[in-house]
């Protein structure tokens, strides 16, 4: 094996112990307490090991949003598959999924979302990209099948996650009221689905 191969494994193996320090830290405090001197002091590395993976905060929030991302799209594909062979509910799953997450990770939910507003960075994007294709193909199952409208795919999945996006963020505001039909998101998400499905 030549010597390049082990300082590899070593350097990403310290990349994955800052990007792990940086995601408790995220948890624990927000953003604001992500900086790479704490994730440096967090992870146990020296001041300089974060710099020599990332440029900035910027670069780590980015890279960090981008792990958050995939693991949102793997996660709605296991809930999709795990709701059986009927892509409606499967859409449905993934949907929940979405909120699942959100509500449990605020702080992720939070990073995401200023990370694909404002980030320069593709791998945000990308990330993004790959998820929106997901639930895209969840959609256009679903018309094939006759349980949702025709036309573009693409507009009324951004209209599903417009409103999903919307009751997560009125619940983690804290302005998600019973008597305005806004207590549960999830309950909000499959109401609906239920009023656009046509069967």
């Amino acid at each position: 094996m030549s010597k390049e191969a082990p300082r590899t494994a070593r350097s990403g193996k310290t990349r994955s112990v800052l990007l792990e320090a940086a995601a408790r830290l995220l948890d624990e405090g927000g953003v604001e307490a992500v900086t790479l001197r704490a994730v440096g002091e967090r992870a146990g590395v020296s001041r300089q090991a974060p710099y020599n993976h990332f440029a900035d905060k910027a670069a780590l929030l980015s890279v960090l949003a981008a792990r958050y991302l995939q693991r949102l799209g793997e996660g709605m594909t296991e809930a999709a598959k795990g709701a059986g062979e009927d892509p409606f509910e499967g859409l449905g799953a993934m949907m929940e999924a979405y909120v699942r997450f959100a509500l449990e990770n605020p702080s992720r939910y939070r990073l995401i979302g200023q990370e694909m507003s404002a980030s320069p960075h593709q791998v945000v994007h990308e990330a993004a990209r790959a998820v929106n294709v997901r639930f895209v193909g969840a959609v256009v199952v679903c018309q094939e099948a006759g349980e949702l409208p025709g036309g573009d795919p693409v507009e009324l999945a951004a209209i599903l996650f417009a409103t999903t996006h919307g009751a997560v963020e009125l619940t983690l505001s804290g302005h998600a009221e019973e008597e305005k039909g806004l207590g549960d998101p999830t309950r909000l998400v499959r109401a609906l689905l239920a009023r656009l499905r046509r069967n």
